[in-house]
């Protein structure tokens, strides 16, 4: 059994290993395999009983630009070093609900290789379990029906100035969790409604590197329609929201607003692997001069 070396450490030679490093790349699951099997011939064929990380790191980097992957080579070069970046990777993905935020987050996680993905809605069941009812109602209601408990009878648009006060109050959890992992150097991604751009304050934050999106949806059909999917295997009622589409969309169009006027970026997710894609990119792109080559 071939073994591979790092540092002090050895461990035997894993094709399924290599092969979820390579998750990074986009490429599907058939090249990433026929990749990883033309790595392990060449291994064998050099007859040694050990090899080291960084060798076969430099393999898989030959073998992708022979094979024409260049934008693959760099993505998969950058995200070998970003366990080891000087500072953590935040990563914060707003948008209203079914626009498909838990899903895009889990995936970054996957081929980022980062375990810890928090949840705004989250942090706001915490904070309704020390704030009672009577003391932020806004908290106890889904992020949709907060004009449901607006007392001030002279708000224009009690569903937003509702969803601000909630937002507002989740935010202040948010900073703290986030500050945080930023402090302990833990690379984060964060989703949620509540990540609405100019709410958080990580002006003065310089100990990490953060990238902010806003998700929507290319059109209505498409947003009911994922509500339906979302309920399969779940316990929640898809008419509870394709009735009240109106004020969730309303919310989107708020949280694409304040966008416009902060450094976050609105992507239209109409495709999963495109919207990973660009996010990717935009990483790679920022991360690519500050990591040192192999």
């Amino acid at each position: 059994m071939i073994q591979v070396t790092k540092e002090d450490s050895k461990y035997p030679f894993s094709k399924g290993i290599l092969a979820r490093s390579l998750s990074i790349t986009g490429l599907t699951l058939d090249e990433i395999y026929e990749i990883v099997r033309e790595i392990n011939k060449k291994i064998e064929e050099e007859n040694q009983k050990t090899i080291s990380s960084k060798k076969i790191k430099k393999m898989v980097r030959r073998e992708l630009l022979n094979r024409g992957n260049k934008e693959e080579e760099k993505f998969y070069r950058v995200s070998r070093k970003i366990r080891y970046l000087d500072k953590p990777l935040l990563i914060l993905i707003g948008g209203g609900a079914g626009v498909g935020k838990s899903t895009i987050a889990s995936e970054l996680g996957v081929r980022l290789g980062i375990n810890r993905i928090i949840g705004s809605d989250t942090i706001r069941e915490i904070m309704r379990e020390m704030l009672p009812y009577e003391v932020a109602p806004a908290l106890h209601e889904s992020s949709f029906m907060t004009d449901k408990v607006i007392g001030a009878p002279f708000v224009k648009n009690r569903l937003i100035y509702g969803f601000d006060q909630q937002v507002r109050l989740v935010n202040v959890g948010l900073k703290a969790v986030i500050g945080r992992g930023l402090k302990e150097g833990l690379n984060t991604i964060v989703n949620g409604v509540h990540l609405v751009p100019g709410y958080l304050d990580l002006e003065g934050e310089k100990k990490g590197y953060i990238f902010q999106y806003v998700l929507n949806v290319p059109d209505q059909e498409e947003h009911e329609e994922r509500f339906k999917m979302r309920a399969e295997g779940s316990h929640r009622d898809p008419d509870r929201y394709i009735e009240k589409m109106d004020k969730i969309k309303m919310i989107q169009n708020y949280c694409i607003e304040q966008a416009a006027t902060r450094d976050a970026r609105v992507l239209t997710n109409s495709d999963m692997k495109s919207t990973i894609r660009k996010i990717i990119i935009d990483i790679i792109n920022e991360l690519e001069p500050v990591v040192n080559d192999e």
